[in-house]
Order: structure tokens, then sequence, then C-alpha cells
């Protein structure tokens, strides 16, 4: 990656946000901030709030109390298509009669990219997630792990400042796991992005800068860990139950 084409490495804040449904608080007065390249983890049990959040920031719903600002502009206001943000799911949603070429490309394509700008920015997101070469292969070729990395690769072939990652681990063996949050950690590290990602599990909590933890739509701890090679997930463990999570 060129010094032209660093990406702008983006600070999030979160101020007092609280989104209810009927009498209920998904969450409830959250106030956070993620560094600008940071990897940033949420953390908790199903329902805590965790997802809410993440869909929070990418704009699929708006909160009902505080406001979120990213690079000092709030983006309530802002559409999704409009927040320069990538997005991973649980499930890869990868086009099944495309190869991986035109499933990473898909995105670049309808921004007006084309020709060798086209060619270099896919070949690099692959590069990012370990899959040099997989270009002309089509998803139903490849395993659970590698589709996702592929997930993955189009969401940072756009450069975006922030990519959020909503359980991305959910459907993946041990193995395939790893492989995964190895190519996020990557992204975070050689990439530029800032990365959110959403998980129950410790072991892909273990790979964070800082971590949220969760619990009925408010905030019970941040534990901050650091950047590091070493994504052992056995002192967060031990950390998690000294304090009864």
């Amino acid at each position: 990656m060129t010094q032209s084409e660093l990406i702008r490495l983006s600070e999030v804040r979160m101020e007092g946000v609280g989104k209810r449904y009927g009498d209920h608080w998904a969450v409830a007065d959250v106030s956070i901030s993620i560094r600008p390249g940071e990897f940033y983890t949420l953390l908790g049990p199903s329902g805590c709030g965790k997802t809410t959040l993440l869909r929070l920031l990418a704009g699929f719903i708006t909160p009902d109390t505080g406001r979120i600002v990213v690079d000092d502009e709030p983006i309530d206001a802002v559409p999704p298509w409009k927040r320069n943000l990538g997005m991973v799911f649980q499930h890869y949603a990868l086009w099944p009669h495309l190869s991986v070429f035109e499933n990473v490309a898909f995105g670049l394509r309808e921004r007006g990219v084309s020709g060798e700008a086209l060619t270099g920015k896919v070949a690099a997101a692959l590069g990012q997630v370990g899959l040099a070469g997989f270009e002309p292969r089509r998803p139903s070729q490849l395993s659970g792990g590698q589709q996702q990395r592929v997930a993955v690769a189009r969401a940072v072939a756009g450069q975006p400042s922030i990519l959020l990652a909503d359980e991305p681990t959910g459907n993946l063996d041990y193995t395939n796991s790893g492989e995964l949050l190895d190519a996020l950690w990557r992204s975070c590290e050689h990439g530029g992005q800032t990365i959110v990602l959403v998980t129950h599990d410790a072991r892909a909590a273990a790979y964070a800068d800082r971590i949220l933890v969760m619990g009925d739509g408010h905030i019970q701890e941040e534990i901050t860990l650091g950047r590091r090679a070493d994504h052992s997930a056995a002192p967060l463990i031990a950390r998690l139950a000294k304090v009864g999570l």
C-alpha cells in the first residue's frame, strides 16, 4: 500500500447512546470512545446489546438518546451507504454464481472502479486476507473459513475507515475461526482499518486492543489488552472469571 493509498484512521464516539423497543431498552446510556486504528470488541451473551450497538454505528437503526460521532462529525442522520464503513456478517452473503474476484469486485464496480485499478484493489484485498490466487474460484469450491475471508476482502476492498464484524466466526470451526481472526487482525495492523467486532467468544475477543463487556444493555466493564502478536485467550478467560463474567 503506497502513501497515497493510506486509509484515514477514524475515531468513533458514542455519547449517552440508548435504543428502546417498546418498554425495553436494548442499550441504555452507553458512552464509549474507539481510537483510530484500534481493534475494539463488544463481548457478551446473546441479548446483551452488543449487536444493537453495531447496528447503530452502521446506521441500520437510529438511537433514541445520545449521539454517535465519527471524526468529530455526528453521523446519526447519515444514511448507511454514505458512511465510510465495511460490514462483515455471520453469514457470508457471497454470490454463488460469481467468482471470488467478482464477489470482491462487486462493490468496487458499483462505485465506478474499473480496469487496472479494479484488479489491483481486488488483489490487494485478497492478499490482505491470505487468499491471493483464489480469484477464479467459486464460493462452492471454498471452505467456510475461506468464504468468510472473501467476505472480509469484499468489505475492505473499498478501503473503509471502519470495519464492522458481527459474529463473523459464529459458523466456523476452530481452525477456520483462527484464520479469519488472523485476517481481521492483519486488516487492523497493516491495512489501517478501525475494527469493531461483536462476539460472545472469548477467543475472538482476545484479538482486541480493548474489550467492552456488555450485559442487559449496559456496560459491565472495559478491558485493555493492547496491541500484541500473542492472541491467547487464557489470560482473558481467567480475568473474566474473576469478575464473574
